[in-house]
């Protein structure tokens, strides 16, 4: 299990790094800019019995990366000259406030962020941000000394973030502005309970640039010629993660009223291997966008261990009227990456035409089980290498109704 998760964060930070490479390529120590945010958010899951405050304060630092206008990239000046950060923020949710005696922790966590400008005047600029990075819990569940945090229960998890600003320059080197965003932590289904925090809110913040602003040099320059090509791109894709099954959970931990049994029945819950096997037909039509379908085909080895907990939590009547269980599942999807130079954030919307996963019924919805769904998402960041023959590694995360089955992570080639 320690295993597990160190590899997930040790992935994590080599991720963070590969950013900061991609953006220190075009940038020098007068293009850096030192950041300070306040923000105040609210979870969104307004339904949790147990709570009776939802807000909380996160505290972040940052240094960040501003391409230059004097950049040669093709990249750079196709999104607008962006500027990446490395970050650190500490959210205060130990501040939630509980009806009984749940204890919630401070969530500290390290990111990447991309910050692209879409509106830029002579003293405004307006654009939105995105962050992944990977964040510490130092509090999880326990269900015989903490069994109210439900949400979170593994030491590390993965961080997502989301959202527009707006900003004035004061001076040459001075920014104050706003900002909304929306933020997402998970552990990916490595562990249950999984329920996630989700929340959002607004903050403030302040900036020091190393270098002089000068809006002219923004607005004078023009693109340049890269050597992109139009034309279809063909990806073969080896993916792989492990799950915990929300059916187990179900059967032998929610129905489990001892405590102290019900906390042997989460040391007990199994990690299933999950495999997956992809074919993308993708049109790269300009240098940042490539848009295709893909055919999915995964593979899940509980089918076996579903059945029986189906059976112990729904009874049989239910199971012997269900679709049956097939561990081979067929998915269509619609795809698309955005590429920063060998880096390519990639995104996928699918429905199966084939699967058997047994009960998918309004069972399962009232259950807590999304993982039945007929549709399903996966979001993650690939890294080419095209001097090894175009073969890249990525990770993603793969979910239904935005709830997650499992990391996965992958190699492949582009033909």
């Amino acid at each position: 299990m320690k295993k597990i998760f160190r590899n997930l964060f040790v992935s994590m930070i080599l991720v963070l790094a590969a950013s900061g490479v991609c953006a220190g390529q075009q940038t020098g120590k007068s293009d850096m800019v030192i950041s300070g945010h306040g923000w105040y958010g609210f979870d969104l899951e307004k339904s949790r019995p147990e709570l009776r405050s939802y807000g909380y304060m996160t505290y972040e630092a940052s240094l960040g990366f501003q391409t230059d206008p004097a950049d040669s990239s093709a990249y750079a000046r196709a999104f607008g000259f962006p500027m990446f950060s490395v970050g650190f923020s500490l959210a205060r949710t130990q501040n939630f406030k509980f009806y009984d005696q749940t204890v919630f922790p401070n969530l500290y966590s390290v990111y990447g962020s991309f910050e692209r400008t879409l509106l830029r005047q002579q003293r405004f600029s307006a654009g939105y941000q995105l962050d992944f990075g990977v964040t510490y819990n130092p509090g999880r569940y326990d269900p015989v000394n903490n069994p109210g945090n439900n949400w979170l229960s593994s030491p590390f998890m993965a961080y997502f973030g989301a959202g527009a600003f707006a900003k004035f320059h004061v001076g040459k080197r001075w920014e104050v502005g706003a900002d909304v965003m929306f933020r997402h932590f998970s552990n990916g289904r490595l562990a249950l309970p999984n329920e996630a925090l989700n929340a959002l809110g607004a903050g403030i913040f302040a900036r020091y640039r190393l270098s002089d602003y000068n809006y002219a040099d923004y607005t004078s320059v023009g693109r340049i010629k890269s050597d992109f090509e139009k034309g279809m791109h063909y990806m073969v894709v080896l993916g792989g993660g492990v799950h915990t099954c929300m059916a187990e959970w179900n059967a032998y931990v929610e129905s489990e009223p001892d405590p102290e049994k019900k906390k042997e029945a989460v040391a007990g819950l199994k990690r299933h291997p999950k495999l997956s096997l992809s074919f993308d037909a993708m049109y790269r039509y300009s240098l940042r966008y490539a848009t295709g379908v893909g055919l999915d085909v995964f593979y899940s080895s509980n089918m076996e261990e579903l059945e029986k907990s189906d059976r112990l939590f729904y009874g049989d009547e239910v199971v012997d009227k269900s679709p049956g269980y097939a561990p081979v599942s067929v998915g269509i999807a619609v795809v698309q990456e955005v590429y920063w130079h060998n880096l390519a954030v990639h995104v996928a919307i699918g429905a199966y035409p084939y699967r058997h996963k047994g009960v998918n019924g309004p069972e399962a919805k009232a259950a807590g089980d999304r993982e039945r769904g007929w549709h399903y998402e996966k979001a993650g960041l690939r890294y080419y290498f095209p001097k090894a023959g175009d073969t890249f590694v990525g990770f993603a995360i793969k979910s239904h109704s935005i709830k997650a089955e499992y990391l996965e992570f992958s190699v492949g080639i582009r033909l």
